[in-house]
């Protein structure tokens, strides 16, 4: 999915908003609607690239270990490795929430 970098520029001109704003927000933005998503992971996090406008949603799976360790009451979770989460049809999302 990617977003129109020139749109940005131009709201950065026109509303007097710097891209150093307006990209953490509109990842922020992203973020929360990809967690509407059905399937969402709840380690997650949303990546516009500032030279192409390309938009990565990376999801990390949480991993139970099958046994506490010693002196631990409930057993560990630990962070699999990222991998790309980009919905379907996010592209339609991010442009509504774009526009908002």
């Amino acid at each position: 999915m990617d977003i129109d970098l020139a749109a940005l520029r131009a709201l950065e001109r026109e509303r007097d908003v710097s891209l150093d704003i307006l990209i953490p927000a509109i990842e922020q933005a992203l973020l929360l609607a990809y967690h509407r998503t059905e399937g969402a992971y709840r380690n997650a996090r949303v990546e516009l690239d500032r030279k192409t406008g390309h938009v990565v949603v990376w999801a990390r799976e949480e991993i139970e270990q099958p046994e506490p360790e010693e002196g631990e009451e409930h057993p560990r979770r630990e962070l699999g490795p990222e991998f790309d989460d980009t919905p379907t049809g996010f592209g339609r999302i991010a442009a509504t929430t774009a526009r908002q």
